[in-house]
């Protein structure tokens, strides 16, 4: 029998509800471009997103505060409805908070980990999807995904390189990998994944230890 055990994230550096307690780690995904806006990707761009995000973990914004902060300093890149902005706060604190669970979960010896799916009418496709297959997820290969995205080092790369690094070593699903029954029905994913969340944008899924 799988042994099920949620591990809490610790919050030495506090992120809203969220929290990383390696500001190694913190440090690494700022500087990192695993993080953008829409179709925006210039350095520019990047930089004022790396500052923001550096202060939203050092100053413990919460996700609204984040949104604000992030309309505030992009709101050159046209007129982005607060629900845009909302989306990609949750997008971003999410992303954080799933680095640093699998940190967690490595430094507790844990094998596997499985996916939380948020099931309502805001649920999407993929994620029932996913939620289907409710399969066990080898942390060993998060692991490797993970610091391979850690490992990037954007400097000696154009911008457009490293996107396209990060998009080919966890891509997003995609519609068309959405395997469905006779009646429509999301049953699973077919293709290769990033294989912890976020998955699409605004995902709302998470992940739960198994070891």
């Amino acid at each position: 029998m799988i042994k099920t055990n949620k591990i809490k994230v610790p919050t030495s550096v506090s992120f809203g509800l969220y929290g990383l307690k390696e500001q190694k780690l913190v440090n690494t995904l700022a500087e990192q471009n695993l993080f953008w806006i829409g179709k925006h990707f210039d350095e520019d761009i990047s930089n004022r997103f790396k500052t923001t995000l550096n202060e939203a973990i050092q100053s413990g914004f919460t996700r609204d505060m984040l949104a604000d902060k992030l309309k505030e300093q992009f709101q050159d890149l046209g007129n982005k409805s607060e629900v845009y902005w909302q989306g990609l706060a949750e997008h971003t604190a999410l992303k954080v908070r799933e680095f640093a669970r699998l940190e967690g979960y490595q430094k507790a010896g844990a094998k596997y980990y499985k996916l939380l799916v948020i099931l309502d009418d805001r649920t999407s496709d993929i994620c029932r999807a996913l939620a289907k297959e409710d399969k066990l997820y080898p942390l060993d290969v998060a692991i490797e995904v993970r610091d391979n995205l850690l490992d990037l080092d954007s400097k000696n790369q154009s911008l457009e390189s490293a996107r396209d690094y990060i998009k080919a070593l966890a891509p997003w699903v995609s519609e068309s990998q959405i395997v469905r029954d006779n009646n429509g029905n999301p049953t699973g994913v077919s293709g290769a994944h990033t294989p912890f969340p976020p998955f699409h944008w605004k995902c709302r899924t998470t992940t739960e230890i198994y070891y």
